[in-house]
């Protein structure tokens, strides 16, 4: 053995495994505001997997201008359109996510609109678009203005949008950011709620994906109750057990009921759809499952002997996989009371 081998063996030795932090590097940014908890029982996903070449969005009722499918596999709009979720009921707390893409724009409208289902507005967020990467956002209710906001996106990259309705209190986020937070906010029991577009002249929208879902209940209060806590908001580089800056806010909800709770153990189990090789689903599920006790450990001092793993890979779906929407609600983080 040389002595630079031997060198490089007695290295590795003395420093253990190398392994990758639990976390991308950019949580390390992740704005102090950003406490978005997706939803969880699934009213609307799309990432457009399921429309046809040359047709309709199977999800939406499209009014206003044509749309069309990107080479990208996104959803371009380039003129002024109204787009209407088919959600056949909306709850009274719920959180909308989306992931869009803006170029070219010199006063751009991106809005959302929430009324009942006789045409009344209950209330109404604005993202407008201007030249050269600024923005500014506004939520109305009835008769008001109820926040405002200035912002950044990145021209033709895509920009995350997050809404989150619970209990009178409304918050918007924007690129890692909470922009608007407001509570006491009345409402009527929605009936019709459309996104709607109306780009400047040469400006170009398109949507990656979409995602509604009705606000999930407290990890405590499910874990305690039934044994069981199922998230969407714990996620992960794609094909990797790198776990997202966007996870910390459900990580979070777990830990301080942890820490309430010092005799709860949980087994965190990591669940995928059934896309690609069994094989190497079942073993990703299983690295995801271990890097979340990784976080948990270091990034919240859980005590790692409170924490099991398993990976369960595809093999216990809550939704065909047939579809977009039920390919998404089958990829989750499950944590059972042991």
């Amino acid at each position: 053995m040389t002595r630079a081998i031997w060198l490089l063996s007695i290295t590795l030795l003395a420093v253990g495994p190398i392994r990758h932090p639990a976390f991308s590097q950019d949580s390390q940014q992740l704005a102090e505001g950003w406490d978005f908890v997706p939803g969880e029982r699934l009213l609307l996903y799309d990432d457009f997997t399921d429309m046809p070449k040359g047709g309709s969005p199977p999800h939406w009722k499209v009014r206003g201008a044509s749309v069309k499918l990107g080479a990208d596999g996104r959803l371009i709009l380039t003129q002024e359109t109204q787009l209407y979720p088919n959600v056949s009921s909306w709850p009274a707390n719920f959180t909308l996510e989306q992931e869009i893409a803006v170029g070219k724009s010199e006063n751009s409208d991106l809005t959302w609109t929430f009324a009942t289902s006789e045409d009344e507005q209950q209330w109404q967020f604005r993202v407008r678009l201007y030249a050269e990467g600024e923005c500014s956002a506004s939520l109305e209710g009835p008769g008001e203005e109820l926040g405002s906001a200035a912002c950044k996106y990145t021209d033709g990259q895509v920009n995350k949008l997050g809404f989150w309705m619970q209990d009178g209190r409304i918050r918007l986020y924007w690129n890692g950011e909470r922009l608007i937070d407001v509570n006491q906010v009345k409402s009527q029991p929605l009936g019709k709620v459309w996104m709607g577009v109306e780009p400047s002249e040469g400006a170009i929208f398109s949507l990656a994906m979409s995602r509604i879902a009705e606000s999930s209940p407290d990890f405590s209060k499910a874990i305690l109750s039934s044994g069981r806590f199922v998230t969407h908001g714990i996620q992960f580089d794609v094909n990797s057990d790198r776990l997202r800056p966007e996870s910390m806010p459900v990580l979070k909800l777990v830990a301080d009921a942890m820490t309430a709770e010092p005799s709860l153990r949980v087994r965190i189990e990591g669940h995928t759809d059934s896309s690609g090789d069994a094989a190497k689903n079942l073993d990703l599920s299983k690295r995801r499952a271990e890097a979340v006790k990784s976080a948990l450990v270091a990034n919240f001092k859980i005590s790692a002997e409170r924490l099991a793993t398993e990976g369960l890979g595809s093999t216990k779906p809550l939704s065909s996989n047939d579809t977009p929407e039920g390919r998404a609600n089958n990829r989750r983080v499950e944590f059972a009371k042991i």
